[in-house]
């Protein structure tokens, strides 16, 4: 079949004046192509919100006020929290709390695979509650968890912590996928300065056993790195050692939690794999639907989530993994732009037990015998959503840059973007016709693959994941169209990773607009 792009490229349409003072071209083209104007351009790279304080979320006098009663009466206190990042890091952030206010507190932490029952509870503090005015909707829980803690603590008292505080926000922020705009990019970007200035201890030695330099950990790295180890303790297990990880300030045991979640994470990543080969097998039965629905008794409730992110990459429609557990399935969803997954959801509460999520993510549980029902309905409700036109995987491209602009001072230029993930990813930029060569595969199944990649005088080290199986086509064709995200190495180094690419041409075939100037 020779070398061949996996996603249709997209480029923006948008089109700005001149640049506002001190802000790259570039970047500011590449704001304005996400919707952000240029007044606000300066307060987004700076990471700025409102100093206004808005109107505080519902419940959260109520919350403080009971919470200062049960100081006052030394009543014994415990932190139910999750068990996944965001879970495990807002139990952190409000334990630390109450013990700096002296308090005997302990934390529990459910264990995944044990279906808990919630009591009624007498204050409730969700920005996303029905009526609630607070202007943050978008915070993850250990946001409103350092919300919680602040108010708690005072601002004498939160200052004392906040250098802690922030950089588990930071953690939570990233690793839930929220969107990185407004109070989570505030947060994030100050939480990030934390943890590489002064690391709590647990995070000091997950850092160094995973491989990383302090001063260098950014949202790339919690995403990708970081994040997936202090997960895989939830998913293979349960969270309590990512949570003792996070509360530890004794170096030695520190450095044990972190060995203990390195070698989860291994094991996590084997099972991924097999349920990932597994589900694109069932998946292939159904080419046609609109989303994706497969379910397997044999499969981890773990792990569901990781594989149908893959199935999303695979077919640009929602995926929805179910693990089957006797008479029960337990779902995890994964979505595209134009399907609020939640909302899909909510069409099929009729059919399922229980569920909950955000636009992009979500769970539910639905017994065994309903999941053809769900099958079907998922089906429909995706198609009305997306007006009846099929969508293909695809990848929007912010700008197209002659390649020998891929220099040094672009990447320090790329970086005021920074911290990137949900809302805000890392910008994809097209090169065209650049000279590929040392391509090799790399990873355990060599399933991603390394090359460099030359430009005139410069040569840049470039990784495409999960991309291994393409070496000897891309060996055949030398040259190629590619997508890029720019980043720099350890050593100051530009390095590229090529989100995708084909033959020279590919992009005067794709691209319908004109090329922004």
């Amino acid at each position: 079949m020779g070398l061949v792009a996996q996603r249709r490229w997209i480029m923006p349409a948008q089109r700005i004046g001149d640049a506002p003072d001190g802000i790259p071209a570039l970047v500011a083209r590449i704001l304005a192509g996400r919707g952000i104007g240029a007044r606000e351009m300066a307060d987004f790279l700076a990471a700025r919100v409102a100093t206004k304080e808005g109107p505080p979320m519902r419940d959260l006098d109520r919350a403080v006020e009971r919470l200062h009663r049960a100081l006052a009466a030394r009543e014994r206190i415990v932190v139910y929290g999750d068990y996944d990042v965001d879970g495990i890091a807002g139990s952190a952030i409000l334990v630390r709390a109450f013990r700096q206010l002296g308090a005997v507190v302990g934390a529990y932490i459910p264990n995944r695979y044990e279906a808990a029952v919630l009591p009624e509870p007498y204050a409730l503090v969700n920005p996303r509650r029905a009526g609630d005015p607070s202007p943050d909707k978008d915070l993850a829980g250990a946001g409103v968890a350092l919300v919680l803690a602040r108010h708690l603590l005072g601002e004498l008292g939160y200052a004392l912590r906040e250098s802690e505080l922030l950089q588990l926000c930071a953690l939570a922020t990233v690793a839930d996928v929220v969107p990185l705009r407004g109070a989570n990019r505030a947060l994030t970007r100050a939480g990030l300065d934390a943890l590489n200035k002064a690391p709590l201890t647990g995070v000091r030695a997950l850092v160094e056993r995973a491989g990383l330099k302090l001063g260098g950990v950014g949202a790339q790295e919690i995403g990708f790195v970081l994040g997936p180890r202090l997960n895989a303790a939830g998913r293979i297990a349960d969270a309590e050692d990512a949570l003792r990880l996070l509360l530890t300030e004794d170096p030695e045991e520190a450095k044990d939690l972190a060995e203990t979640l390195e070698v989860r994470n291994a094991d996590r990543q084997e099972l991924t794999r097999q349920v990932v080969a597994a589900a694109r097998e069932r998946a292939a039965e159904r080419p046609d639907a609109w989303a994706t629905v497969v379910a397997d008794p044999g499969w981890s409730a773990g792990i569901v989530g990781l594989a149908a992110s893959r199935l999303v990459e695979d077919y640009g429609r929602p995926a929805v993994v179910i693990a089957i557990d006797g008479t029960e399935g337990k779902g995890s969803c994964r979505s595209i732009a134009g399907v609020h997954i939640a909302e899909a959801l909510d069409e099929c509460d009729d059919i399922l037990s229980k569920h909950g999520g955000h636009a992009m993510a979500a769970g539910f549980s639905v017994p065994v015998e309903r999941i053809g029902a769900l099958t079907e309905r998922l089906d429909e409700v995706v198609r009305r959503r997306l007006a009846g036109v099929r969508p293909v995987p695809s990848l929007r491209v912010d700008a197209e840059i002659a390649a020998e602009a891929l220099t040094s001072r672009l990447a320090l230029e790329l970086a005021t973007l920074e911290p990137c993930g949900a809302g805000n990813p890392r910008p994809y930029l097209l090169v065209r016709d650049v000279r590929v060569y040392d391509i090799r595969q790399v990873g355990a199944d060599s399933d991603h693959l390394r090359c460099k990649i030359t430009v005139g005088r410069f040569t840049f080290d470039a990784m495409a994941f999960r991309r291994g199986g393409h070496a000897a086509d891309m060996t055949d064709a030398g040259r190629v169209d590619a997508v890029v995200s720019v980043g720099t190495g350890l050593r100051g180094f530009v390095e590229l990773e090529l989100r995708d690419f084909g033959p020279v041409g590919t992009a005067a075939r794709m691209l319908q607009e004109p090329v922004l100037a």
